[in-house]
C-alpha cells in the first residue's frame, strides 16, 4: 500500500499503518487517536491541493493529541496555539 491508497483509507475510517509510516493522527498505533470524519477530509483535501502549511498544521495538531499519551510533560509545539 503506497501513501495515497493509506490516506484514502485513513479517510474512510480503516486506519492501515504502512511500513516506517504511521497514520497523520496515528490512529494506526493508538486507535483513540482517531481524527474526527471532518478533520480527516479536511487534511486529505489539504494535501491533495498541496496546502503544506495548513496540512502541516494539522499534522502539528494530531501530534499535540498523542504527546500527552506518551509523556507526562507540558510540550509547546512552536507555531501552535497554546491551551
Amino acid at each position: 500500500m503506497d501513501s495515497k491508497e493509506q490516506l484514502d483509507q485513513w479517510v474512510k475510517g480503516n486506519s492501515v499503518h504502512c511500513p516506517e509510516e504511521c497514520c497523520p493522527d496515528f490512529s494506526c498505533c493508538v486507535p483513540e487517536l482517531k481524527a474526527p470524519q471532518e478533520e480527516r477530509e479536511l487534511f486529505a483535501q489539504l494535501y491533495q491541493e498541496g496546502r503544506h502549511e495548513e496540512y502541516q498544521r494539522m499534522l502539528m495538531m494530531f501530534l499535540g493529541r498523542a504527546l500527552p499519551l506518551i509523556t507526562t510533560k507540558k510540550v509547546y509545539i512552536a507555531g501552535s496555539i497554546p491551551d
